[in-house]
């Protein structure tokens, strides 16, 4: 990006050349409006202490007598800032922003489930409504093997090996085994 005022080359919301407040891009990536590298196994300490610094550059106080269209970039930015710790603390927007780019499943679509996994979810539901023990168990331990799967594909990925393409199927499938869940609950 280009400093509207000054021209200067600018990496975040602030030019480091004049001070002045920058547009937030139109479709930023959530990693880099933190100054994060992409990837799905983060530090969350550091996520949060990105976020402080980053909300403290932007915060709408710093702009409360500043012209009305930096007050308004403010306000754009410090929404953008809290959306991007917001999906990224957690790991299934991360890992469906990180897959999709979107942070959470579409409403309607998206990755064609697996016929076998739907039937036994199925049976796991009718379990439940028979109040038959142990099935919240079977899948928080079914949950729990495909959030580690999940990690690994994601660890392999961060390696520089493999692609995102099967995290999507297996996000749908943790979609179901967390409505099953809630449900119970």
């Amino acid at each position: 990006m280009i400093c509207w005022k000054c021209h200067e080359a600018v990496q975040g919301p602030v030019c480091p050349s004049c001070g002045i407040l920058q547009p937030p891009p139109p479709h930023a990536d959530l990693f880099a409006v933190l100054g994060m590298a992409r990837a799905y196994h983060l530090e969350l300490d550091e996520l949060e202490r990105r976020w402080r610094a980053r909300s403290r550059d932007v915060h709408p106080d710093r702009f409360a007598r500043k012209a009305a269209v930096l007050r308004r970039m403010s306000l754009q930015w410090t929404a953008l800032v809290n959306d991007a710790r917001r999906v990224l603390r957690d790991p299934v927007a991360r890992a469906w922003y990180l897959a999709t780019g979107r942070s959470r499943p579409p409403e309607r679509g998206g990755a064609p489930t697996d016929p076998v996994f739907l039937e036994e979810v199925f049976e796991w539901r009718m379990a439940l409504a028979e109040g038959t023990t142990g099935v919240v168990d079977q899948v928080q331990a079914a949950r729990q093997a495909l959030s580690d799967e999940i990690g690994g594909v994601f660890r392999t990925w961060e390696a520089g090996d493999g692609d995102l393409s099967g995290v999507e199927p297996r996000l749908q499938r943790l979609k179901f085994l967390d409505n099953l869940l809630q449900h119970d609950t």
